[in-house]
Formats: C-alpha cells, structure tokens, sequence
C-alpha cells in the first residue's frame, strides 16, 4: 500500500476518534447542565401531579409525572416516571423542560393521557407510588432504568410518611407478575426471576412471537 494512502487512513481514523471523543464529552456537558437545573428546578414549588387513573390496581403500568414550575418565569420541569410495581420498577424515566403550564398540559399531559387517562394527585402520594415500585423491583434485583437518576431530582421533599393510602405491588398470590413488553429483554429477565425464585415463584406474559426486545433496565449483581 502506498506511503500516503496509508498516512490518509490513519488520518480519517484519528479523525474519526477526535469526533467521537468530542461527542462524548459534549454528551456529558449537556448531562451536567441539565442535572443542575433539575437541583435548581427541585426547590421550585410542585406545579401539579399525575398518575393513571387505575393506579390502585398493582397490575396496571403506572405513569406518573411530576411538575414544578419557577414561580417568577413560570417556566418549569416535568418529570415522567413508567412504574411495574408487579415486578420491574421503574422501566422508564424522563425529564421535560416547559415554558408555560399551557406548554406543559399540551407537551406532556395531553401525550400521556393518550394512552391511559390521567388523574390529579397529591405530590406526596405520586412519589409514593414510584418508591414503592422502586423498593419492590429493588427486592427482586432489578435496578431502574438509567434515567431514573436524573428524573428522581424532582421527588425532592417529598414526604412519603404521610401517604397512608394502601400501595399495592406484585401480581396474583403475591407473587411477582412479568409482563413482557416490546422492549424488555424477557429471556434474561425470565432467566433472573427463575434463578431467583425458582420456576413457580413468580407469574408471567410473554409477548406474542417475532417481537423483538432491547434491554431498558439493569439487574443488580
């Protein structure tokens, strides 16, 4: 091969890495400024907050959000919490920026409420029902989903002693219930539930054949 040929792809290759190591780095910058404005947005008062309307019910995938808004711009955050408490946890988590309450009614509120209506709750009672997903998984060796840590700043000050409204986990028998979903890895959370509690400890559904599966949450070692 010749000389300068070889020189030009060992040039696009370092090139190549100098894009990639720029693109991390630029990646955690924007983690670092948005986990501070969440600390920020944290001390901000609760806006409002909302759960699916058969949350009572273990079995029914939970969506809960919860708003603060800056009480001087009132511009704010929202955070959006997807919690199994039958079994996984906290699948899925995610934070919002709004401008206006308008914004965040029809950006974040009217989009969820698509899939499962939605009802107002207490502040306090809307953590609740997260942890308890979060302690029952948790129970189970199953971490939340990545995200979680950012989108668990806005749970600050919350008073989770002062909910005294039962908060129901597991499936039938008191056994956990995996249901599997478009983006659950089921044979390696199929694999973890049986090496954990053998093959009649715990209940399932799987998804019908030739879906597919990435993983969205990590086991605990």
């Amino acid at each position: 091969m010749p000389k300068n040929l070889r020189q030009q792809k060992r040039a696009r290759r370092e090139a190549r890495r100098k894009a990639k190591r720029q693109e991390i780095q630029r990646a955690k910058s924007d983690s670092r400024g948005v986990k501070s404005q969440l600390h920020e947005a944290a001390d901000w008062p609760v806006m409002e907050c909302w759960v699916n309307a058969d949350w009572e019910a273990p079995m029914s995938l939970n969506q809960v959000i919860i708003a603060r808004r800056n009480p001087t711009t009132g511009a704010g955050w929202a955070a959006l919490y997807l919690i199994d408490r039958a079994c996984l946890g906290g699948k899925n988590a995610n934070v919002i920026p709004f401008r206006t309450a308008g914004e965040f009614r029809r950006e974040v509120l009217k989009k969820a409420s698509k899939t499962q209506k939605m009802v107002q709750v207490d502040f306090n009672l809307a953590a609740a029902i997260v942890q308890a997903g979060l302690d029952y998984a948790a129970n189970l060796g199953f971490k939340p989903h990545s995200d979680y840590k950012l989108a668990e700043i806005l749970l600050k000050g919350a008073d989770l002693e002062a909910v005294d409204v039962p908060i129901a986990v597991g499936g039938e028998d008191g056994k956990p219930f995996f249901v599997a979903g478009p983006y659950d890895n089921a044979d390696k959370i199929m694999r973890h539930l049986t090496e954990r509690l053998g093959p009649d400890g715990f209940h399932y559904m799987m998804p019908m054949p030739g879906l597919g599966g990435l993983d969205d949450f990590e086991i605990l070692e």
